[in-house]
């Protein structure tokens, strides 16, 4: 019976940084190349964080495409009508962003997300609050990009596409356009 109970009882297992670092410093080479191997075959994402890590711009130009379509895929499916799983286009620039570290890539899905946003509505017409809401953050994030970038290089390569998405946004309701461009005001 006390068997039993220290089974439900038992903390889950937490693998530190300190001790993976100690652990591998003890394996040999041969040791590491199958570990890496297991890691690749372990999951997606791992073949694809090994794929950037090992095959660089390349890997990461791949990977923009496809993370690119699954953002599109939200609001404009080849087939059918957007299912607008706005959590699933958002974890999809964040899933990007983890493998990748690229800041520029991940600032033009974040404003891709934004433009299909606008566009939807244009085409659908009005959605509700939580969308517009949802379109206006990730837009206060492309803006808050451009403005940290001292170079003033995001400025110039995006300003008419950022500007593009106020513009298109006239007319539409819940204060969207209002707050569309409060945030591109931000940039002057």
């Amino acid at each position: 019976m006390n068997s039993a109970r220290n089974i439900h009882n038992t903390k889950p297992v937490k693998l530190t940084r300190s001790a993976m670092s100690k652990h591998l410093k003890s394996m040999s080479q041969e040791q590491l190349i199958e570990l890496v191997k297991e890691c690749f075959d372990a999951s997606k994402d791992m073949e694809r964080f090994l794929a950037v890590r090992i095959m660089g711009k390349e890997a990461v130009l791949s990977l923009f495409h496809e993370y690119r379509k699954k953002v599109e895929h939200e609001f404009f499916p080849q087939r059918g009508h957007g299912k607008l799983r706005l959590a699933e286009a958002k974890k999809a620039i964040s899933d990007f962003e983890k493998l990748t570290g690229n800041a520029r890539y991940s600032l033009e899905l974040k404003l891709i997300y934004v433009e299909m946003g606008v566009a939807f509505t244009v085409a659908y017409g009005d959605i509700d609050q939580r969308f517009y809401s949802s379109i206006e953050s990730v837009y206060a994030d492309v803006i808050g990009t451009v403005i940290a970038d001292d170079s003033g290089e995001l400025l110039h390569e995006y300003k008419n596409r950022i500007h593009a998405v106020v513009s298109d946004s006239q007319g539409i309701g819940w204060g969207f356009h209002d707050n569309l461009s409060d945030l591109y005001n931000d940039l002057s």
